[in-house]
C-alpha cells in the first residue's frame, strides 16, 4: 500500500492542478514499479539517503520511504527542497 504523510499532502496541495496531476501519475508508476527494476528508469527511482526518490518530471520529485512492506510518500518539490528534506530528516525518528 501507499500512503501520504501530512508534510506530503500539506506540499501536495500548493503545487498547480498541472503539477498535481503530474504527481499522481508518478505516484501510479511507481506503485506499477515497485519490486520491478527494469520499470525503475521509466520514472527515475533512486536511492536517496534512506527515502525513495521519483520523478513526476524534469522538476518535481517525490520522496517515498518504505515501513514494514508500505510506503510512505513523504515530500514533494524540487530537488533543492527534496535534498533540504533529506538532509534535515536524516535520522530516523524513534
Amino acid at each position: 500500500m501507499i500512503y501520504q504523510r501530512a508534510g506530503f499532502e500539506r506540499r501536495f496541495k500548493k503545487l498547480t492542478r498541472q503539477q498535481q496531476k503530474r504527481v499522481d501519475g508518478a505516484i501510479a508508476r511507481f506503485e506499477q514499479a515497485v519490486g520491478k527494476p527494469h520499470e525503475h528508469s521509466g520514472i527515475g527511482l533512486r536511492p536517496f539517503g534512506r527515502y525513495l526518490e521519483f520523478r513526476a518530471g524534469l522538476d518535481l520529485r517525490v520522496l517515498a520511504i518504505a515501513q514494514s512492506g508500505d510506503f510512505f510518500l513523504t515530500c514533494v518539490g524540487n530537488h533543492d527542497e527534496i535534498a533540504a528534506y533529506v538532509k534535515n530528516n536524516a535520522k530516523p525518528k524513534a
